[in-house]
């Protein structure tokens, strides 16, 4: 945001729990936050001084009563897929589920009796998705609070802070006209300089040499939201390896090169009978990877925004906060990825839209900073982002809005 943007005066105070991604959010926000610790002994506590002893009982008994599960879903999910040898035991995953889905309903009935108490606080959530930020998600759509969704930026040092959501639900205009119809140079005060740095995949997977043409795949983690919520046709990377190694069958031209996301501990790699012309570079560079690439496939990761970033065709698969005509190339189904690899040209990211859309979003939308450093006046930048995405412009018919 540009420094315009962060003057103001801090005129309300920001809930928000004590899960660990947020915690350097606490000093900056100062006085201007509130901070609820999630432990079951401190929920306790509190309602017992809200709602005296037999207030937290009865709390206690609608928990045991009946447990929140719908706000734990995320991270059943979440353990099922990353831990599969132990919560891929249905008795196993009952007992996880149940015990949190207690823990959210006891943190529920906490945080509607703060916010009740409390009608001028609004709520400032991690994600949303997961217990416990989810609970505090939920509570805060169902009271009417003011909220603001926190994710990590699509570029190095920047933060997602969205009224609506993040990712796929954010407030990002779909419009290309919103971009194009105006007289503004929203690049005017300069891009990013660099994308995001991708690690190696864990395992030691060594660089591979590449074809001198090839189609790239950036897989992702599958637990993520953007996966389970944002990915409507491949519901898993599983899912995904089968739908590349099918799209290599139907084009016999085409190579396709794989990239697992680093930060899953498993890999797809075997699950199928290999292909000779699917190939898997764990290994290699990600950004060295989408350079040399005559197109580039991805479900919504900012992978996309980073071949649109480097002037590369994009096709993504899912639902994605840059879906937008002129920058990137939608495929839905077998035949819409079919028709958009057979003319990789006209996927290539229009160059005045590319401006002026990678320039909104460095220089309006996200906030610079990050988890461990956010800005300093943090009060004040979250009034700001209120004020710019309460009517940033038209979104094509059939955007995702919501919250997450």
């Amino acid at each position: 945001m540009t420094a315009e943007a962060t003057q103001g005066t801090v005129t309300r105070r920001w809930l928000k729990l004590d899960t660990g991604v947020l915690r350097h959010f606490d000093a900056a926000l100062g006085d201007a936050g509130v901070i609820v610790e999630t432990g079951t002994a401190a929920i306790l506590r509190d309602l017992a001084q809200r709602r005296g002893l037999s207030g937290a009982v009865r709390a206690v008994a609608v928990a045991l009563r009946q447990p929140a599960h719908d706000l734990v879903a995320g991270n059943v999910t979440r353990k099922r897929l990353r831990v599969p040898a132990v919560f891929g035991w249905r008795g196993v995953r009952g007992i996880y589920g149940w015990t949190k889905a207690v823990q959210a309903r006891l943190l529920e009935v906490r945080l509607t009796a703060q916010l009740t108490d409390d009608p001028d606080l609004a709520a400032l959530i991690y994600n949303g998705s997961n217990f416990p930020e989810s609970v505090l998600a939920q509570v805060a759509t169902d009271l009417g609070r003011t909220k603001l969704i926190v994710e990590g930026g699509f570029f190095p040092d920047s933060i997602q802070i969205d009224p609506r959501g993040v990712n796929a639900a954010n407030s990002v205009p779909r419009d290309p006209a919103f971009y194009l119809d105006t007289a503004e140079d929203f690049a005017a005060a300069g891009l990013p300089a660099l994308t995001k740095t991708r690690v190696v995949k864990a395992g030691g997977a060594a660089e591979v040499v590449l074809p001198n043409n090839y189609i790239f795949l950036a897989f992702q983690v599958p637990s993520d939201m953007q996966v389970t919520r944002h990915s409507p046709w491949i519901t898993d990377m599983a899912a995904f390896y089968a739908e590349v190694q099918a799209a290599a069958d139907r084009n016999p031209g085409l190579t396709f090169v794989i990239k697992e996301h680093p930060s899953f501990p498993l890999s797809v790699q075997g699950t199928q009978p290999s292909h000779p012309r699917v190939i898997f570079a764990n290994g290699n560079v990600t950004r060295d990877l989408i350079e040399g690439a005559a197109g580039v496939v991805t479900l919504n990761s900012t992978v996309g925004l980073e071949a649109v970033f480097l002037e590369r065709p994009a096709i993504i698969l899912g639902d994605a906060c840059y879906d937008i005509p002129g920058l990137v190339r939608r495929a839905r189904d077998r035949a819409e990825l079919d028709a958009a690899l057979a003319d990789l040209p006209g996927a290539i990211p229009d160059p005045v839209l590319r401006r002026q859309v990678l320039g909104w979003l460095w220089n309006r939308y996200l906030v610079h900073g990050s988890y461990a450093s956010p800005p300093q006046d943090l009060a004040v930048v979250l009034e700001c982002q209120l004020r710019l995405l309460e009517t940033p412009g038209p979104r094509v018919a059939g955007a995702q809005t919501g919250t997450v």
